[in-house]
């Protein structure tokens, strides 16, 4: 067995079927490995970044992604979007080809280098944005294969790999059995102290409610808690970030009450959050836009308890180095139901005149779009994919069906990211349908991958959203200013260029209504959606007019 098997069989062990990357010189040789794998299949990207998203949009619905890229060009070229997959705790293997060992030893100045004889200097870069980073060498290779796969699996941060192009070939002794991935601890008299504190807690409180955010999917805990809700009829709220991470019709009704964000919440929401005494809080992330531009005040935080992906807090006390799913284990097995919780909210349904739209001829507008799109588009089982602009901002509030994923990129925020993402979620999920609704300057930041849509035959709908410019930088600053436009594409037509050959322009409502069918019929296609530049969906303009008077301060 070679160093070259054995990664490749890490690959195969992590559950990775699909790998996303550009070749270069100094990762040639592994490639070689990949593709004469009976397993492992090489997608190849248009560039690096587009590849990282893809292999993010991958790991969402994988579990872990892999990504190969070159020294220096390659790599740094993927590294936003490996940042993307840091903030959002996306399992990413990053896997770097290197030149001869040789070379790293001695420093020398050869291509794809700063050519400055600093060791490492990209490496060093990767550091802030990786769970964990190292270089292979002839000596190290079993441990350090060990100690940035484990890290990836715990912290479920993007991991650094760098493969010296000359061991590819190296003859080893070790195999895949030789190699154990450790996994958090589990101290069982922890367990069993938290848990029943948090189970006293839900059941002698008058207004208990859980606060779920999107890290419970990260993390794999969306079953376990599922079934903690189903079990005890539990209310819930999820965060912005937390869309969808827990079915929000079918057996979440009544429970789910809606999101819970400060100023951008669902409407009543606030109230009854600041009401309940005993908030238990799960995988939730703190930033400006989930917690509503940090407005999330009037909670009496001794009635809260955070349960985070290592830690919990109980009040004033701390629990650290706790694995969460064996505490969640412990609480669906010994929780029972609160038969004395009374929250009495029900969240508002949108009410959507289909006959109305069957013939409204009037531009598309945003406010009555997106109702229209949970309603008729979105299906039970979808990916739902939308870019950190009008669309996801007017699908964040929407009561979309049961068992989707909802996919976007709210903290981390690159524009364009949506597109290669789509591609990677479609790639491991066949069987499913991709609905991705993307603007179109975000768009033309990565639309070149549309031509790997065409090629795998993927069943992905491409929503373009032309509102002539960067729509949510408008409703923020400069809505008129020319930094904000656009060149003007021919989209449907770039479109059928790269391959994709159903396209539909829609103009008005009544378009829109008449294309249903085709719309929703399965297979590549890209639909064009005329929007106004300063057409903002309700939520965007609430947040908009906050970032505007945080940038100033």
């Amino acid at each position: 067995m070679t160093l070259g098997d054995l990664v490749v069989d890490v690959v195969k062990k992590l559950g990775v079927n699909h790998i996303f990357g550009v070749p270069g010189d100094y990762n040639l040789r592994f490639l070689d490995y990949i593709v004469g794998s009976d397993k492992l299949k090489w997608v190849g990207n248009c560039n690096e970044l587009n590849a990282s998203y893809a292999a993010d949009g991958y790991a969402r619905e994988n579990g872990t992604g892999v990504l190969v890229t070159t020294l220096g060009v390659g790599e740094l070229s993927a590294a936003n979007g490996i940042a993307g997959s840091y903030a959002h705790n996306i399992p990413i293997l990053h896997i770097v080809g290197y030149p001869n060992s040789k070379v790293i030893e001695y420093d020398i100045p050869v291509h794809h280098t700063l050519a400055n004889f600093k060791k490492n200097s990209f490496l060093e870069s990767f550091t802030p944005i990786s769970g964990a980073t190292t270089i292979l060498t002839e000596t190290n290779y079993i441990e350090e294969i060990q100690r940035v796969v484990s890290s990836m699996l715990i912290t479920k941060k993007p991991s650094y790999l760098g493969l010296p192009t000359d061991l590819v070939d190296l003859d080893v002794s070790e195999t895949i059995e030789d190699i154990y991935f450790y996994y958090e601890n589990n101290d069982k008299h922890m367990i069993v102290e938290i848990g029943d504190t948090v189970i006293k807690r839900y059941i002698e409180a008058k207004a208990p409610m859980f606060l779920l955010g999107v890290n419970i999917a990260r993390f794999g805990y969306r079953e376990l808690m599922t079934k903690i809700l189903q079990k005890n009829q539990a209310a819930f709220v999820t965060t912005l970030m937390g869309k969808s991470i827990i079915n929000e019709t079918s057996v979440a009704e009544p429970n789910y009450l809606g999101i819970y964000a400060g100023d951008y919440s669902t409407e009543g929401i606030v109230k009854v959050v600041q009401n309940s005494d005993c908030i238990i809080s799960i995988g939730t992330v703190e930033t400006d836009i989930n917690c509503g531009g940090f407005t999330e005040d009037g909670i009496d935080f001794d009635n809260v308890i955070t349960i985070r992906p290592n830690s919990v807090k109980i009040g004033k006390k701390l629990y650290s180095g706790v694995s969460i799913n064996a505490l969640l284990k412990y609480i669906l097995e010994n929780i029972s139901p609160n038969k004395r919780a009374n929250i009495n909210f029900k969240r508002k349904e949108v009410a959507v005149d289909i006959e109305n739209f069957t013939q409204n001829e009037s531009m598309l507008c945003q406010k009555d779009f997106w109702p229209l799109v949970a309603k008729e588009i979105v299906k039970e089982g979808d990916i739902v994919v939308a870019e950190a602009g009008t669309a996801l901002f007017g699908l964040v509030g929407q009561n979309l069906p049961p068992k989707i994923d909802f996919v976007s990129q709210l903290l981390w925020a690159s524009i364009g990211y949506t597109l290669p993402s789509a591609i990677g979620s479609a790639i491991a999920s066949p069987n499913r349908r991709v609905i991705l609704f993307i603007g179109d300057g975000s768009f033309q930041l990565t639309a070149q991958e549309l031509s790997l849509i065409s090629r795998y035959d993927l069943n992905i709908t491409v929503f373009l959203i032309n509102n002539d410019g960067y729509t949510i930088e408008r409703a923020i600053h400069g809505a008129n200013q020319s930094y904000n436009d656009i060149a003007v594409w021919k989209y449907l037509d770039f479109a059928k260029s790269l391959g994709i050959n159903k396209t539909i322009s829609i103009n008005c409502f009544k378009d829109f209504m008449k294309n249903i069918k085709n719309i929703n019929q399965d297979g590549p296609k890209m639909v064009e959606l005329f929007f106004d530049k300063l057409d903002y969906p309700p939520l965007l303009k609430k947040i908009s007019d906050k970032l505007e008077e945080a940038n100033k301060q």
